[in-house]
């Protein structure tokens, strides 16, 4: 069930990129994938045919996979990835900090970007201990070469900690709740500031 509903979840996302794309909104779509569909021998051909199918830049999708999954990862996944990542297609590393041998496997996972977990930004502005060890996991991800985004901001302070951190990006609902493609439009155009 985890492939076919992720192809139907990887087309719509690439067409909807590409409609993006058309309309001259530079954006990056981030798509979760699991280890399962790396697996799959013809995965990177798959999402490389459809970006080409619909005339979408590499720049404009991201896969993001947990590091429980990129660890450890048989030579189907490997050879998966490194298709991808030579084509242009950024790697997130999803939910860091909570998978098995965080540290042990970081310089090795082949990767462009940290997704912190939401367990540790909703400590933020109330435990001391947390924002130690997210600005150390900050500093630490820069110095390996990554960009780091903080997964669960939900409020003003949370937000300006990470600032003060150089977290490079953020998500959650202090920025927006989820919403549908045309909901997204107009919220882009009216209300991110």
């Amino acid at each position: 069930m985890v492939r076919p509903l992720t192809g139907w979840v990887v087309r719509h996302a690439v067409h909807q990129a590409a409609a993006w794309q058309r309309q001259g909104l530079a954006l990056r779509l981030s798509i979760n994938v699991s280890a399962t569909n790396l697996e799959a021998d013809d995965f990177a051909e798959r999402l490389l045919s459809e970006m080409a199918h619909a005339n979408l830049t590499s720049d404009a999708i991201e896969l993001e996979l947990t590091e429980s999954a990129l660890i450890g990862q048989g030579r189907a996944a490997a050879s998966q990835l490194e298709t991808l990542i030579a084509a242009g297609i950024r790697i997130a590393i999803d939910d860091f900090g909570t998978g098995y041998s965080s540290l042990s496997y970081l310089h090795e996972i082949p990767a462009h970007v940290v997704k912190i977990d939401r367990c540790f930004i909703s400590e933020l502005g109330v435990n001391p201990r947390t924002e130690t060890l997210v600005k150390s996991m900050i500093t630490m991800a820069h110095d390996l070469g990554y960009s780091v985004v903080a997964e669960g901001v939900e409020n003003a302070r949370a937000h300006q900690l990470l600032g003060s951190m150089a977290c490079d990006e953020i998500q959650g609902y202090y920025i927006a709740r989820p919403m549908r493609a045309d909901a997204f439009e107009t919220w882009l155009k009216n209300d991110c500031h």
